[in-house]
């Protein structure tokens, strides 16, 4: 099989995408359901940066703590300047110190447990938390399948690229152009960002 069912299903339903699909060959998908708070310290170092930058500073920042996942209690006696020393803009020490408040205070162990309008009130609820984050957090941490992000700036690049949407469109668009690869966008997503990364 050199296609998944995803993968063949896009490939029928978007002759650019196909031409993407075949180059890239198969991407495996592998959500990581168990470490969602270091999941989630990911997004939000990767937000306005370049995935190298963010790698690079997650990499340090999880050496400086001796882990291979973050949790909740390495930012637990730390304040928002020791966070920002780490390598980070004050705004995501801010959020990443809110995330870690939120694990420990609300006691969460599981964030999977929530539906999705609990999931959506309860991350939209944290500074520097927006649509975008909540987004990737879907794809990564969840694993759900129908996730596209307009908001995504490596996606709408890539879209451009492959002559899907004309460059600087609304971002309406790119949210029409993707309807065609429900129910399976994220599938679609990650095929995108292969050929910008």
């Amino acid at each position: 099989m050199r296609f998944s069912k995803e993968e063949e299903y896009l490939r029928q339903k978007d002759k650019k995408l196909k031409k993407i699909i075949d180059i890239n060959d198969h991407i495996e998908f592998n959500p990581n359901k168990k470490n969602q708070f270091d999941t989630l310290v990911g997004i939000v170092i990767s937000q306005f940066i370049s995935t190298k930058a963010a790698d690079s500073i997650f990499k340090n920042i999880r050496e400086n703590f001796n882990a291979d996942y973050l949790n909740e209690k390495h930012f637990q006696n730390l304040n928002i300047e020791e966070i920002k020393k780490l390598g980070l803009s004050r705004n995501k020490a801010k959020t990443i110190k809110q995330i870690s408040d939120l694990y420990l205070n609300e006691n969460i162990k599981d964030l999977l447990d929530l539906n999705d309008k609990q999931l959506n009130q309860t991350l939209l609820s944290i500074f520097g938390i927006g649509p975008w984050s909540l987004n990737m957090f879907e794809i990564f941490c969840i694993g759900k399948l129908d996730v596209f992000s307009s908001k995504d700036a490596g996606l709408r690049l890539a879209m451009n690229n492959a002559s899907m949407v004309k460059p600087e469109s609304d971002w309406k668009k790119y949210d029409e152009y993707v309807e065609k690869w429900s129910p399976y966008k994220t599938i679609a997503s990650l095929h995108l960002w292969k050929t910008v990364d």
